[in-house]
């Protein structure tokens, strides 16, 4: 008779209602913890308290961490809380151009302010003329990726590293692998800290 192990379960929130984010976490938390835990994944409306196109990795890192902070204050049942902020960051030397990556913090409950797992995702250049409609006109990339896609809500759904790879990487599963580099912090031994 094969009898199931029932596992104990842990909340984690996230500091967005944004589809793939709340799918990085749950993929990050599952691969982190899967032989321990059964983890459910809940999305909060959380201000980033920075610009709606962060422009550069301070800022993100900032809003992630906001997020992160503000999403397990409003979720007293989670044990972490995530923050996910993407933006772009322009790098001059040795040639100039613009990337865009996330900025991923995890906060849990009951560790001290200063203990924060911070990390981010890979990197990928951003064209010219995406760069221009964000830096010129203040557009925000997810609403360029929407325009030159004729789609909606790129955001939630592959993102631009979804719409820059051809699909064969998507902004959740980039995401997942930013969040578990944060998350190391917590689940690797202590003595390596």
């Amino acid at each position: 008779m094969n009898i199931l192990k029932k596992m104990n379960k842990m909340i984690v929130v996230v500091g967005s209602e944004n589809k793939a984010k709340i799918r990085a976490t749950q993929m990050g938390f599952d691969l982190a913890f899967k032989d321990k835990f059964e983890i459910k994944v809940v999305g909060v409306k959380a201000s980033s308290l920075v610009s709606d196109q962060p422009m550069s990795d301070s800022e993100c890192i900032v809003g992630a961490i906001n997020r992160a902070k503000e999403a397990l204050k409003k979720h007293p049942e989670a044990e972490y809380g995530i923050g996910m902020e993407g933006g772009v960051h322009n790098i001059k030397e040795p040639i100039d151009r613009w990337y865009e990556c996330g900025w991923i913090a995890v906060v849990k409950r009951g560790e001290p302010d200063s203990n924060v797992g911070v990390s981010s995702t890979a990197r990928f250049e951003l064209p010219p003329k995406v760069i221009y409609e964000i830096v010129e006109n203040k557009k925000e990339l997810a609403q360029i990726m929407d325009e030159l896609t004729n789609k909606s809500d790129v955001r939630s759904n592959e993102g631009a590293m979804g719409i820059y790879t051809n699909s064969i990487l998507h902004r959740d599963h980039i995401y997942s692998h930013g969040l578990i580099f944060a998350l190391s912090r917590f689940i690797s031994p202590k003595e390596l800290w």
